[in-house]
């Protein structure tokens, strides 16, 4: 009976049976029905094609860069690759994440990593799930949850469709353009007879900038990846230190090739928007689990001493039989307090050898550790003390000069 009801009500409008059809809701409801499924059926069909079109061209573009890059031969990093990718891919497969700009309809793909020759910090996506690293992007990251969070960022430029709507949203860009905008910007760094004067990068990066495409796009996949993230073994706070390790390196100089940041590098409302996502999820922000460069670590000094570092700079050197011991246990405290955000006012000067974080005792300085250090307590107390005030002033304006 449905068919027939289907049929007979074909020629009317979507929302409405005939006028003349007789009043029965039962009757009705199954209409209502009917034309509410077949118009979900429409749409589905038009996003399976929307997700045809965009592998094709992804698989077509990425031809295209794969004769610009060279394939890394480096065997080991590119397993770490594709390890880290399928485990962020099959979450964002699983995943509707919500978006704040893109293709709002869930979107799957099937992901291909692929790590490329070459210095550049980079990373970028093309439609359809092709994603490339060069080898330097794999060797800044300090830890697997750095990289699963550059990942999942990448990952959701493709799943959120974001060169699709750029296409929708920039109608002087042809579709011959807009797949090519990020090759453009990856390509950018090969040299003067690359495909970015081919392609006239300049003009391309200046257009998805000028329309907003870069802030909007950076914040959507922020968002998204947090998404992937806070379902994945991995640490969501290593999104956060990338953005300010990048921020903190391009600050002391434009050393780096952004790639998919060079329109628009991570930014303090970025950091600020990805700190708040934490922080609603309940996520604590621990950069010494994911960082070596907010991480205080213990070493052996020179001079039969053992040291206590953060971020690689001396803190105090220690002495004594129970110097390793102390130090492994300074070295938990320093870095929970340091993930903790301190202050400069918040280090002090305590009694007996002692140094204070937040009224708290850090640690104590014994005659052993002076006299490993051939100094006086007091000396060596004011020394590790400047230290410690040094590391927190370098760590708070490495993330965004929030102290």
């Amino acid at each position: 009976m449905l068919p027939a009801l289907i049929a007979l009500t074909s020629t009317t409008t979507l929302h409405a049976p005939c006028n003349h059809a007789p009043h029965n809701p039962k009757i009705e409801q199954l209409v209502a029905m009917a034309w509410r499924e077949d118009a979900e059926l429409q749409i589905d069909a038009k996003h399976e094609q929307d997700i045809k079109n965009d592998v094709e061209l992804g698989k077509k573009y990425s031809a295209e860069a794969d004769k610009e890059l060279k394939a890394s031969k480096d065997a080991e990093a590119l397993k770490r690759l594709q390890r880290i990718g399928a485990e962020i891919a099959d979450i964002a497969n699983r995943t509707a994440a919500k978006t704040t700009w893109g293709d709002k309809r869930f979107s799957r793909f099937d992901y291909t990593f692929k790590l490329v020759e070459g210095k550049d910090v980079n990373a970028f996506s093309l439609p359809g799930g092709y994603i490339y690293f060069y080898e330097g992007m794999l060797k800044y990251v300090e830890s697997d949850d750095e990289l699963a969070g550059v990942v999942a960022h990448e990952i959701a430029h493709a799943s959120l469709r974001h060169v699709a709507t750029l296409q929708r949203e920039q109608s002087k860009l042809n579709a011959i353009q807009l797949p090519l905008i990020l090759v453009a910007i990856l390509a950018s760094a090969q040299g003067s007879n690359s495909a970015a004067d081919v392609l006239g990068v300049s003009q391309l990066i200046g257009a998805a900038a000028g329309s907003g495409w870069s802030v909007r796009a950076e914040q959507a996949a922020d968002y998204a990846g947090f998404q992937y993230m806070v379902k994945s073994k991995y640490d969501a706070t290593g999104m956060l230190t990338m953005m300010e390790r990048l921020a903190k390196d391009e600050r002391n100089g434009p050393s780096i090739d952004w790639g998919i940041y060079r329109s628009h590098p991570p930014s303090r409302q970025r950091a600020d928007s990805l700190t708040k996502y934490m922080v609603a999820a309940n996520v604590p922000i621990r950069r010494s689990t994911v960082t070596t460069s907010y991480r205080a670590t213990v070493k052996p000094g020179d001079d039969q001493t053992v040291q206590v570092l953060f971020g690689g700079r001396k803190i105090v050197a220690l002495g004594g039989t129970d110097a390793l011991k102390r130090a492994d246990d300074i070295a938990n405290r320093l870095n929970s307090f340091f993930d903790s955000g301190p202050d400069l006012f918040e280090i002090t000067n305590g009694d007996d050898g002692i140094i204070l974080g937040r009224r708290q005792p850090l640690f104590r300085l014994t005659p052993a550790d002076a006299q490993a250090s051939k100094t006086s307590v007091e000396e060596l107390k004011r020394e590790a003390l400047r230290n410690l005030k040094t590391a927190a002033f370098g760590l708070a304006y490495k993330v965004w000069d929030t102290r």
